[in-house]
């Protein structure tokens, strides 16, 4: 074999690996002072992962602007937005359901309460449509208290549904910007 001629197999061919010491090398493994781990320099036509308008490819771990359809490593970009978007729409979904559920197990004594004070509403206006004679002050002192309950039930049931009525409105209303704008700033999408 002549000294240009090569293997067929030189692209399987790995270079060896110099060691000076052992010493060396384990110190040289515990600090992290290979060159595979050695701090990259950002890319400045890259933005920052931080930045609203970025996204960051689940298949290099770059960051890639959101207009981007593809990654310079070649993942598609917009399928992983769109999975993103799919999962914070469950998401959503879920939250809304939990929050419904815990606000019904919250109303279920008031309606109680309202059944109790129902009698005391029912009551005096029987009296005085069937078997009063003239109109006296005696049933209305009755129907005081199941107004009262009534007016408590109704305005404590209008506080607690308020952030069912926010979310409701929410899911009526969310879109991919929606998304987009709670990825980056990470805000809650409903208050319990």
């Amino acid at each position: 074999m002549s000294n240009t001629d090569l293997p067929a197999n030189v692209h399987v061919l790995r270079p060896r690996k110099v060691s000076l010491s052992e010493k060396l090398d384990l110190f040289l493994d515990e600090h992290g002072l290979d060159l595979k781990e050695a701090a990259k320099q950002p890319d400045p036509s890259r933005p920052k992962s931080i930045n609203g308008n970025a996204l960051v490819c689940a298949s290099c771990g770059e960051a890639e602007y959101l207009t981007r359809d593809y990654c310079r490593c070649g993942h598609y970009l917009r399928g992983q937005l769109e999975d993103e978007y799919l999962a914070w729409e469950n998401q959503v979904y879920d939250d809304h359901n939990k929050l419904a559920d815990a606000i019904a197990l919250k109303i279920k004594p008031l309606r109680y309460l309202f059944a109790i004070g129902l009698p005391f509403l029912v009551g005096p206006m029987l009296y005085l449509n069937f078997w009063a004679d003239s109109f006296t002050l005696y049933p209305l002192l009755w129907m005081a208290p199941g107004i009262l309950i009534s007016g408590i039930v109704a305005l404590t049931e209008k506080v607690l549904t308020r952030p069912l009525e926010a979310s409701a409105h929410f899911l009526n209303t969310y879109s991919i910007e929606t998304f987009i704008d709670q990825r980056f700033f990470q805000l809650k999408v409903i208050d319990q």
